[in-house]
């Protein structure tokens, strides 16, 4: 594996903590991407299926003759309305839902600060 070969390239303790450091926040980065990503397209989905439901069963009215046409055109319209506002929301949550992974990464756990290898000298 490639970062495995970069950190015994670099030989120091420092050097590697460093790169791992990066590596699991880049980890986690990606990993605040893809649920985004799934909250996006889960929220299409159940929205989607929402809205054909609504469709197929006003069609079913329809088509035994239960119920007005008229009717059928008007909640047609107010579901096709609510289906693209959910639409239109649906960006907008995927976003905050990474704004908020990627800022409880950026937050430090409680990690204390690495101790040093040597004490620092003043020069002469």
């Amino acid at each position: 594996m490639w970062v495995t070969d970069i950190m015994a390239q670099t030989g120091t303790t420092k050097s590697t903590e460093e790169i791992r450091e990066i590596m699991v926040e880049v980890a986690r980065t990606q990993l605040a991407a893809v649920t985004a990503a799934l909250k996006f397209w889960g929220g299409w989905v159940e929205s989607a299926d929402k809205y054909t439901q609504k469709i197929s069963a006003e069609l079913t009215r329809v088509s035994e003759g239960t119920d007005d046409s008229q009717k059928f055109v008007g909640r047609l319209t107010d579901f096709s309305r609510e289906y693209l506002r959910e639409m239109i929301a649906l960006p907008t949550t995927a976003v905050d839902h990474f704004a908020s992974e990627i800022e409880k990464i950026s937050k430090p756990v409680g990690k204390a600060a690495p101790a040093r290898a040597r004490k620092a000298r003043a020069k002469a």
